[in-house]
């Protein structure tokens, strides 16, 4: 019997060949992008479950209150994860753990010196408890001593080849020997332990001042408690919080509650978790509008297969045998599409990975959950395809088959009005959040900040060039002109911005200020403006420091206007010389933060004692590889100890956006395969309709019908529905494009073009698609279709 089913379901499949294959080729796609965006979710939903003691995993977050508001510290002090295992007995083990500060020279010889990124410190648990493999090294004694590193594969590789390289010596910032201890295989990209090497913390105080006055006095450590069996994560936070005796800097006032690990890649901000929910519904939507196509395909053709059913029933098949036929045929179909949505995926995973810039390895495609999940997708897929078509065409009676009075009524056609409807109600919602979001992304990157990025180089300056500084500082205003080179101690538009904690002298307010160190021609270079410029400025050398403030500290403290004839000082025992524009060093996604700039004199050591960075405004017309290499040779003519270094300001800005843009370029993808979809199910009825008029349209013809208003005909009832998908879909994406660009402090509004340009594509390519087959059937000797009659 079920031979039998196969036999028939090839054969009608290769029979049909246009809709087989518009129905295979519109469900691997549904099943294609479903399948990967299951895959994107997953791998983000479980992040950190592969930890030998996940489940148990907490991280401590310290809460502090500053004007009134509850400020999360997730940095704490080196001395604080001790006296917690000490004094809490509930916690079974301790781990503390930073990721990496600023990028560090690693040596091994003078061919192998790079600046590195990612280089962390952790204790002696560490390793173990974050799951990691060796591929060679101890686990539990890699990072137990002073003066050992642990490298993962790529960075041990990039240094000592594919040697084993355990005990090998690598330089650390310039100075200080480290003893290779562990090599890591590859990291998991679901863990949010991500680092390029991890030093043993108990070496930070011998690897030079800096270092040692962090690990002395800063909160800068993760600090993660694996609690016992059974232990109340919220009972142990009150006695962590309980616990002040050996911790240095602990405020009374602090409270601390308890992270699981699970939870930290996606953190307590919704928008988050939101995001991926998006995505799981866009790929239910496009499997949606890929089954949908299916059954408007098939029920279309029920009176196609009219005749087979009653001559079946007539010699005596049975309604079920007819159900299993069609069954047959769809799951033929479906499997069809799943294998071919499988291959898809293998091929144009890492093509897809690197376009959407998701950092995804394919370790769940060797996990039996995931595909169990695929399966099941599969399973409903083609349960869903073939209920509907099989209750249906089985449900015909014989009699009226084979007298020619079968009517499939009006409901088949109000079926099928609907499914088009939704499918295109779909396709405009996603074009008008694609418009949303491309304009949003726009006004990011072109909007004025109140400072000039353009073509701006930010050259980093190590602290060992301090001697060589202001000879190579004055040899590139030579070549760049003095008025294109300025100073800055901070790395604009990253996190490495100094931020300190002021309270406001009048209103007693706590503010959280950014404080940046600058030269006198960073003002004029970058294009700050003044609200009140200090006395004399522009007219004389700078001889002292200046304090100046932005608008947002003034306005914060209680200051409506600054008068320099009487200044009011905006915190106590600090001067203020001026006042200028705010501008923005961040995402825009904030408001402008207060903002304090020291202006130093060019001759001031303390613009690059501790390292800064030169910026050098290349000229616009300037090849970027040629001024760069000119750069790097000026740079090098100064026997730098750290190579060459730098990045461009525009390129730092628009990072502050990645996810934002991987947001869009995913939604274009998927309005793009949305619209394909929908155009695919609208050929096809197209296609069905101009079959099943064909005699009326050479009657049409024959009395003098034109070819315009026959392909007007055969439009118009689908250009009403586009228009009902038009009216739906607006106010929906308006709604859901609305949230979201509350999540910017900065932000378009939302213009009736953005609905109208995605209407008006929407209407376009469907009147293409229609059209097609429209103007064939137009064309079409009406002999062909009336020499039967």
């Amino acid at each position: 019997m079920l031979r039998n089913y196969l036999k028939i379901a090839v054969r009608s499949l290769l029979a049909n060949k246009l809709f087989s294959t518009l129905n295979i080729v519109g469900l691997t796609v549904g099943l294609a992008v479903s399948s990967f965006i299951a895959m994107y979710v997953w791998h983000e939903l479980h992040y950190d479950r592969f930890q030998p003691l996940a489940n148990q995993m907490y991280r401590i977050i310290s809460l502090s209150d500053y004007g009134g508001e509850e400020v999360r510290f997730a940095s704490l002090h080196e001395s604080f994860g001790p006296e917690v295992q000490k004094q809490v007995p509930e916690v079974l083990e301790v781990m503390r753990y930073n990721g990496g500060m600023l990028g560090v020279l690693l040596q091994t010889d003078e061919n192998h010196r790079f600046k590195e990124e990612k280089i962390g410190f952790a204790d002696a648990p560490a390793l173990a408890l974050m799951g990691g493999q060796m591929r060679y090294g101890n686990l539990q004694t890699a990072l137990a001593e002073p003066g050992q590193i642990v490298l993962t594969r790529p960075l041990a590789e990039k240094y000592f080849g594919p040697q084993n390289p355990l005990g090998q010596v690598l330089t650390f910032d310039k100075h200080y020997p480290l003893t290779v201890s562990g090599v890591l295989e590859d990291l998991p990209t679901n863990s949010v332990f991500q680092f390029n090497a991890l030093v043993s913390l108990s070496s930070m105080p011998s690897l030079g001042p800096n270092r040692k006055g962090i690990y002395e006095s800063a909160g800068f450590l993760e600090t993660f408690v694996v609690l016992r069996p059974g232990a109340d994560p919220e009972a142990v936070a009150k006695k962590i919080t309980a616990v002040k005796a050996g911790i240095k800097f602990a405020s009374v006032k602090d409270k601390n509650f308890l992270e699981p690990l699970s939870s930290l890649h996606l953190g307590n901000k919704a928008g988050n978790r939101q995001t991926l929910y998006v995505f799981l519904a866009v790929a239910l939507l496009v499997l949606s509008l890929a089954i949908i196509n299916y059954l408007s395909l098939t029920t279309a053709r029920a009176t196609k297969r009219a005749r087979e059913v009653g001559v079946r029933k007539a010699v005596g098949s049975q309604r079920r045998e007819l159900i299993g036929q069609f069954f047959t045929e769809s799951f033929l179909t479906t499997t069809l599409a799943f294998v071919l949505s499988l291959v898809l995926l293998q091929l144009l995973f890492p093509w897809a990975s690197r376009v959407f810039d998701l950092r995804m390895d394919q370790q769940v495609l060797r996990q039996g959950m995931y595909w169990g999940l695929l399966l099941g997708l599969w399973l409903v897929c083609s349960l869903l395809a073939g209920a509907y078509p099989a209750l249906l065409l089985s449900n015909f009676q014989p009699q009226d088959v084979l007298k020619g009075t079968l009517s499939t009524g009006r409901s088949g056609s109000v079926v099928r009005r609907v499914f088009t409807t939704l499918q295109f109600t779909a396709a405009v919602g996603l074009l008008i959040c694609c418009a949303v979001l491309a304009a949003q992304m726009r006004y990011l990157h072109t909007t004025n900040l109140g400072i000039d990025r353009a073509q701006v180089v930010a050259v980093n300056i190590d602290e060992g060039m301090s001697a060589q500084f202001p000879v190579l500082r004055d040899e590139l205003r030579q070549w760049a002109g003095a008025e294109n080179v300025a100073v800055s101690q901070a790395a604009l538009f990253t996190p490495y911005i100094s931020t300190y904690f002021l309270k406001t002298d009048k209103t007693q307010k706590d503010l959280m200020v950014k404080v940046m160190s600058v030269d006198e021609n960073f003002i004029k270079m970058m294009g700050v403006q003044w609200k009140v410029a200090p006395e004399g400025w522009g007219q004389k050398p700078l001889t002292r420091e200046l304090s100046v403030y932005n608008e947002t500290v003034l306005k914060e403290a209680g200051i409506p206007t600054y008068d320099p004839a009487q200044p009011e000082k905006p915190f106590k025992s600090m001067e203020i010389d001026g006042v200028f524009a705010d501008f923005n060093v961040g995402s825009l996604h904030a408001a402008t933060d207060p903002m304090m700039l020291s202006v130093l004199a060019d001759t001031s050591r303390a613009l690059y004692r501790e390292g800064t960075y030169l910026l050098v405004r290349l000229n616009a017309r300037t090849e970027v590889p040629k001024a760069l290499a000119e750069l790097k040779a000026i740079y090098d003519r100064h026997q730098p100890q750290v190579p060459f270094d730098y990045y461009f300001l525009d390129d730092a800005y628009h990072k502050l956006y990645a996810k934002e843009e991987r947001l869009a370029r995913l939604f274009n993808g998927f309005a793009g395969l949305t619209i394909l979809v929908a155009c695919l199910g609208l050929l096809g009825l197209i296609t069905f309709a101009v079959e099943t008029r064909a005699k009326e349209i050479g009657i049409r013809k024959v009395l003098g019908a034109s070819v315009e208003s026959i392909v007007l005909l055969l439009s118009r009832d689908f250009m009403k529905l586009l228009l009902v998908a038009i009216v739906l879909a607006s106010p929906l994406a308006y709604y859901f494009m609305e949230k979201w660009l509350q999540n910017f402090a900065y932000r378009i509004d939302i213009a009736w073009w953005m609905l109208a340009g995605a209407a008006g594509v929407t209407v376009m390519l469907a009147l293409l698609t229609v059209s097609v087959q429209s103007i064939r059937a137009a064309l079409m000797n009406p002999v062909k279709s009336l020499r039967s009659e």
